[in-house]
């Protein structure tokens, strides 16, 4: 009988699970995004971080040799309960200061090295491997500069060649944003929607080293 082969979750190699010396080498302004939980609907500025892992390689396919790479999307927030002021600051092994905050550059991040713990999360039937937790590199460990290309794409200083080098789905997200359409000269005007006040975005600056 002729029967279906168990499904495949993906068609690229799984980021392994556990505790990995990684590097960060990309930063994407996603822009405002519509986001709806639990049958509420508000506008986020979102940006998203990428990690390669420094010492774990992909050995299948076309990026054979390559370093695994997880990627996790923030909201762009000030809050000190937002995941990405958490994951920063377990980033830093220390609390941001007042003077701090407005003032932190998200580019300093570039080429800077962590300690990632990787998750295998089961949903719908698929596994994913998501971020659990970022740590300062413990003392005596170093990581590497990332093979990957660093990319910082800013919708703020908005550079067209680093937009067109994104992936389509990338590129499709930020096209939805308010930010990208006033570029463009398009309308983008969403009713009944309210901004997240709750969330003030740090200013981006290159004032503070990391």
């Amino acid at each position: 009988m002729l029967t279906l082969p168990p499904q495949n979750n993906a068609d690229f190699e799984l980021t392994p699970a556990g505790s990995h010396v990684a590097v960060c080498y990309r930063a994407i302004d996603l822009g405002t995004q519509l986001i709806e939980w639990k049958g509420t609907k508000k506008k986020q500025r979102k940006i998203m971080l990428s990690w390669e892992l420094c010492d774990e390689f992909m050995k299948e396919g076309k990026n054979e040799g390559l370093p695994f790479s997880i990627h996790k999307r923030y909201t762009f927030s000030s809050s000190e309960k937002s995941t990405l002021i958490k994951d920063l600051e377990g980033w830093r092994g220390r609390a941001f200061t007042k003077e701090e905050y407005g003032k932190f550059s998200i580019q300093v991040l570039m080429g800077i090295g962590c300690m990632l713990s990787v998750v295998h999360v089961e949903r719908d039937g698929k596994t994913y491997a998501n971020i659990g937790s970022i740590m300062k590199l413990p003392k005596g460990v170093t990581s590497k500069a990332p093979i990957n290309p660093i990319v910082c794409f800013d919708l703020t200083k908005f550079d067209q060649k680093t937009y067109d080098e994104l992936s389509d789905s990338l590129k499709a997200t930020i096209a939805l944003s308010p930010e990208y359409q006033e570029l463009k000269g398009m309308n983008n005007h969403s009713p009944n929607v309210t901004d997240d006040a709750h969330d003030p975005a740090p200013e981006i600056t290159e004032e503070i080293p990391f």
